[in-house]
């Protein structure tokens, strides 16, 4: 029986209780913790017994503390939701985030996260950040050509207009007056997003379209590292919204391609544009469902701060097939302001595309033409003679004040009687050579043969419990466990004929309740040698009374 068929009043199977509870919170935590509320939707699915302390905290506070000995009906379940609000929040929320820090302890811990180096992948980053390249077109369609550092016109890009249709949804009307912005919001930021849903999407879960949830905090959690134990991390709305406009920009970014690869046509054979054969377009991202966020007082529609999205074809190709090199890119570049340190976002993103590809040719310690930073860098048209160089030396010492960068150096001294002379940063300064070191870590990475990006979600190791929500029957597949894992689920087996509460099982062992529902939680981790004797003993006892 799914959920929403369930009587208001009718007593909820066992099997269905943790589901219909979690169904119950989500207004409470989605919103605040996606990634732990994702979790606990998506190993439900896979298990009936999610080993997160959270979920494990939010069934306890209903059945032990709540209800204890009662059972319970939906009605029962959404009225406590209404009635206790603000109490679930704060008794949950120290779970939620230990939950929070747990999941996304993988990126923060490290201080980089995976791109792919291809060329052309990286190439169409770098279109989303330069809106100047677009130029207005037939029917009101920006068009702009992907050209590599040869000349060679690897594609067409195109942001189109859209219409809102008259019965058009509040979600759809909202998401296309985004849309409509798409060329106000090309900037280092959306090249930011670019990177992390590309990374997302190649390292986690996908539902059977494809799609993952993407919400606006996955972003903000890599731009403030740990502000989400921030306090002021929960009033960022307005970054929020400003963040789900970009992801509607790349959404609306059109590129042209062939095979599922970026058609490459000789520019000086085809100098005319429009008789390039391109012959169809895609877009970049492709977007499934939105979630709103509404005024508690006015319930108008604030803005959207989660949706389903998905790279196409054209970068999924880089991320999936295992044919392509990914790198690592530091977290550093997410870190920087997109419109005061442009510059060190290029920089970092340059360097960690280039030490790829050299270490992969054994080239990490040969030098950089200063003119070639330069253009990575693409500083403002203003900044000219010593102003230029300042800039740029200022910008590297700032990279390696943060450990983007391990040391950098001219190759040779620079000649002082040539700087500021008619032609010298052409002629002289823009032909010098430096040396640029990266971080130790980054060397090791990038060593590493990775053909896709790791995993980030958790693998599940232990018993596995098959259930469909529309029959009355759960199918449990038993591996091969050993004496601690044995004892534990016989304790669990009672806990549920008996039904019996975790403290009452704890308390008839003669262990702390606490220390039960962590081995609960924790089935891999080893049992203090006195509980589990303990725990042994009153399993033998049961044997003894049958």
């Amino acid at each position: 029986m799914y959920i929403s068929q369930l009587e208001e009043r009718r007593i909820i199977p066992q099997e269905l209780l943790i589901h219909v509870i979690v169904e119950a919170v989500k207004p409470l935590f989605e919103p605040t913790f996606p990634s732990v509320y994702a979790q606990w939707k998506k190993e439900l699915v896979q298990d009936n017994d999610v080993d997160l302390p959270s979920i494990q905290a939010l069934k306890s506070y209903f059945v032990d503390f709540l209800f204890p000995n009662q059972h319970l009906s939906k009605h029962m379940i959404y009225n406590a939701v209404e009635l206790y609000e603000d109490s679930i929040r704060s008794d949950l929320e120290p779970y939620m985030k230990t939950d929070q820090q747990s999941l996304d302890g993988k990126v923060l811990t490290q201080e980089y996260i995976y791109s792919s180096m291809n060329p052309e992948f990286q190439l169409m980053r770098r279109l989303v950040t330069k809106k100047d390249q677009f130029v207005e077109g037939e029917e009101g369609i920006y068009e702009s050509e992907l050209i590599d550092s040869k000349g060679n016109v690897l594609g067409l890009a195109e942001v189109r207009p859209n219409e809102i249709k008259p019965d058009a949804t509040e979600e759809e009307r909202l998401w296309l007056s985004l849309v409509e912005k798409t060329l106000n919001n090309l900037d280092e930021w959306t090249a930011d997003l670019f990177d992390m849903i590309c990374y997302f999407w190649a390292g986690q879960e996908k539902d059977s379209n494809g799609y993952i949830q993407f919400h606006s905090d996955d972003a903000l959690r890599l731009k403030y590292a740990n502000a989400m134990m921030d306090k002021d991390f929960v009033v960022r709305e307005r970054e929020r919204f400003n963040i789900m406009r970009r992801v509607a920009a790349l959404s609306n970014i059109w590129v042209s391609i062939g095979n599922n690869s970026v058609t490459i046509i000789n520019k000086q054979q085809l100098p005319d544009a429009q008789t390039y054969d391109f012959t169809k377009f895609t877009r970049m991202f492709d977007i499934g469902t939105l979630d709103m966020a509404y005024d508690k007082k006015t319930h108008k529609a604030k803005g959207i701060y989660s949706l389903q999205i998905k790279p196409s074809p054209i970068l999924s190709h880089y991320l999936s097939s295992g044919q392509y090199t990914f790198g690592a890119l530091d977290l550093k570049v997410f870190q920087y302001s997109h419109y005061r340190q442009r510059e060190h976002k290029r920089m970092t993103r340059y360097l960690n595309f280039q030490w790829k590809i050299r270490t992969l040719k054994r080239t990490l310690t040969r030098p950089f033409r200063v003119q070639t930073l330069i253009d990575a860098i693409d500083f403002p048209d203003s900044y000219n003679g010593t102003i230029l160089r300042d800039r740029f030396e200022a910008l590297l010492d700032d990279l390696q004040k943060d450990q983007v960068i391990k040391e950098w150096s001219y190759k040779e001294p620079v000649d002082e009687s040539k700087v500021g002379k008619r032609g010298w940063i052409k002629n002289y300064w823009g032909q010098l050579l430096i040396k640029i070191e990266p971080p130790d870590a980054i060397i090791i990475e990038n060593s590493k043969k990775l053909t896709q990006v790791p995993k980030l979600t958790r693998q599940i190791h232990t018993q596995q419990i098959v259930m469909e929500l529309d029959v009355q029957e759960v199918s449990e597949i038993t591996p091969i466990v050993d004496e601690q894992t044995e004892i534990l689920l016989k304790v669990k087996q009672v806990k549920e004929e008996k039904k019996l509460s975790l403290r009452q099982v704890a308390n008839l062992i003669g262990i702390n309740a606490m220390t039960l529902s962590r081995y609960f939680k924790n089935k891999g981790s080893k049992f203090n040698a006195k509980n589990l004797q303990k725990m042994k003993l009153w399993v033998e006892s049961l044997n003894k009374d049958q």
